[in-house]
């Protein structure tokens, strides 16, 4: 894990295989920092009120017809500069602090491993780079099994899609640099929160 001076008006990112706990986590996050004063703004990816981001709800919910792994991705950047441009750049701009749940590591970690390098340098071309990313690491085989619990799979969580994605993480933290705090996800809500909260605290 690096270490970076956040400031207020900064850049988080929440990442993770799915079923990590990202969603609980954000909301805990936001809720501590606007206890310390600051403006936050929340958002998430992919987006589901824009044309792109609609288009590819359907496909991974199975509600479109399947494209290409790699076009799939390429739809994702597509969505995040739309994204990025309309929603996180003007927040920032305005000094909030923006939360994020998903960014372009999870494209990174997704894609086929062949094309891991082109998408993540295409993202870090169209987007800017987080202040920091926080990998919430959480066993594939729990998370599988939390996400088929709730009802809302999606292609990419069957377990051994979610094995994969993990190792796709772990390519992301040793050659995007980034900054990255790996946290682990596998404890109780309330100590993965903690182990954020140091991770913010150690590094204003």
């Amino acid at each position: 894990m690096n270490k970076q001076e956040l400031k207020q008006g900064g850049f988080f990112v929440f990442e993770g295989i799915g079923g990590s706990g990202k969603d609980t986590q954000v909301e805990m996050v936001e809720r501590y920092l606007r206890e310390l004063g600051e403006r936050v703004l929340v958002t998430r990816e992919h987006t589901r009120d824009t044309p792109p981001g609609a288009l590819i709800e359907r496909i991974i919910k199975r509600n479109e017809d399947q494209i290409d792994p790699l076009a799939l991705q390429l739809l994702y950047v597509s969505d995040r500069r739309n994204h990025y441009t309309g929603v996180i750049q003007p927040a920032l701009e305005e000094g909030l602090t923006v939360v994020s749940n998903r960014y372009y590591p999870t494209t990174v970690a997704y894609c086929p491993p062949e094309w891991r390098r082109t998408i993540m340098e295409l993202n870090q071309t169209v987007v800017a780079r987080p202040d920091c990313v926080f990998i919430i690491d959480t066993d594939p085989g729990v998370a599988a099994r939390r996400v088929e619990g709730r009802g809302d799979a999606d292609i990419f969580d069957r377990e051994e899609s979610l094995r994969r994605c993990r190792r796709g993480y772990e390519w992301y933290v040793e050659n995007s640099g980034d900054q990255v705090a790996w946290i682990d996800g596998n404890g109780t809500k309330e100590q993965v929160f903690e182990l954020i909260k140091q991770e913010i605290q150690r590094r204003r």
